[in-house]
């Protein structure tokens, strides 16, 4: 019950903007950023933690969801089903296909297919000649014809 007060009150003071990303490496420069400033609120629930403030004097909500659009659809329904939210920005990288773009590009794609996560099995070779292997994850949403 005291969460449904807090969102309860939390909502007195939207409309807010949703500012959803994937994982700490892509939260971590928002909330270091000289242009967020905390409101110390923060509510915990569903295993989701909702961060207030403000991006200059935007009020926003601050969700990370996890890897995967099942994640990403869970955690923003969460936000836009408990609070007052007038839009949503996804902040975060993406896998890409084109080597002309970098991180910070923004991109709006023309077309975009989700194939759920990917493992893939990465090795270089070290200068002794021993090859080292590595394991990555990452969201497979592949991005074509991606325009900045």
């Amino acid at each position: 019950m005291e969460t449904q007060k807090m969102i309860s009150e939390a909502n007195k003071n939207g409309p807010y903007l949703g500012l959803v990303t994937p994982n700490p490496f892509e939260m971590n420069p928002l909330l270091q950023s000289p242009s967020f400033t905390s409101s110390n609120l923060t509510i915990d629930f569903q295993g989701r933690r909702f961060r207030f403030g403000k991006f200059d004097e935007k009020d926003v909500i601050l969700v990370m969801t996890g890897l995967g659009m099942i994640n990403a659809g869970i955690t923003t329904q969460l936000l836009v089903s408990l609070f007052e939210v007038e839009g949503i920005v996804h902040y975060g990288i993406a896998g890409n296909a084109n080597p002309s773009l970098n991180i910070g590009d923004v991109t709006i794609p023309q077309y975009w297919s989700h194939t759920a996560l990917w493992n893939w099995q990465h090795w270089s070779r070290l200068e002794n000649g021993a090859i080292l292997y590595e394991y990555r994850s990452s969201p497979a949403v592949l991005i074509l014809n991606a325009s900045n």
